[in-house]
């Protein structure tokens, strides 16, 4: 993978005072290329700490993709704050706070549908490139981030109105890199849904 630090990132919010992150979320795009998708952040005040590519030139979709190996973007630095997820149930060992307080989010570019010109059929696949750029980069961030415990998905956490990343095996990834899997209990979901299912 080619590790790349936005010169404009997308947060600088510090974490709250003593907080160190504990968890790690992997998330999808749902959008076109990792820069538009960046740029769609923007506008919404949102941020990954990393968005990984589909290629070297952050191609827009899979099967426009050349097979190089990726450009991962660094959007937040891990001593900062981004905001991916809205649910607010608690992070395991913690003593409330928001899941983004507690948390570094990684992002994979792609849709989670079907692209329309796309000969596949079926949702659009990931790249091989990007299965390796997304084993790699969890491999750097557990070793510079080593407060990190658990490993889980944004489907997971907030389930009511959230799919991704599909078809990705949180579970067998935790497992690999030795976190522990976290999913919040049937209770908890239950508990911090929000009244308006289509919220953030």
């Amino acid at each position: 993978m080619i590790l790349q630090r936005l010169t404009k990132l997308l947060s600088e919010a510090p974490r709250p005072k003593g907080v160190q992150p504990t968890l790690l979320i992997l998330h999808a795009t749902a959008g076109a290329s990792a820069r538009s998708s960046i740029d769609y952040l923007r506008t919404k005040g949102n941020a990954y700490h990393f968005i990984i590519g589909r290629d070297t030139v952050d191609s827009d979709w899979t099967y426009k993709s050349n097979g190089t190996e990726c450009t991962v973007f660094q959007c937040v630095r891990y001593h900062h704050r981004g905001t991916h997820v809205s649910t607010k149930i608690p992070v395991p060992g913690t003593n409330g706070g928001h899941i983004n307080d507690h948390s570094i989010a990684i992002s994979l570019a792609n849709l989670q549908a079907h692209v329309t010109n796309d000969p596949a059929s079926g949702p659009e696949a990931y790249t091989a490139q990007q299965m390796l750029a997304l084993n790699e980069l969890i491999t750097l961030v557990k070793a510079e981030v080593p407060t990190l415990k658990y490993l889980t998905t944004h489907a997971v956490v907030q389930p009511w109105n959230r799919a991704d990343p599909v078809r990705i095996d949180g579970p067998a990834l935790a497992a690999r890199y030795g976190f522990t899997w976290w999913k919040p209990t049937a209770a908890e979901i239950k508990k911090y849904k929000p009244r308006s299912p289509s919220a953030r």
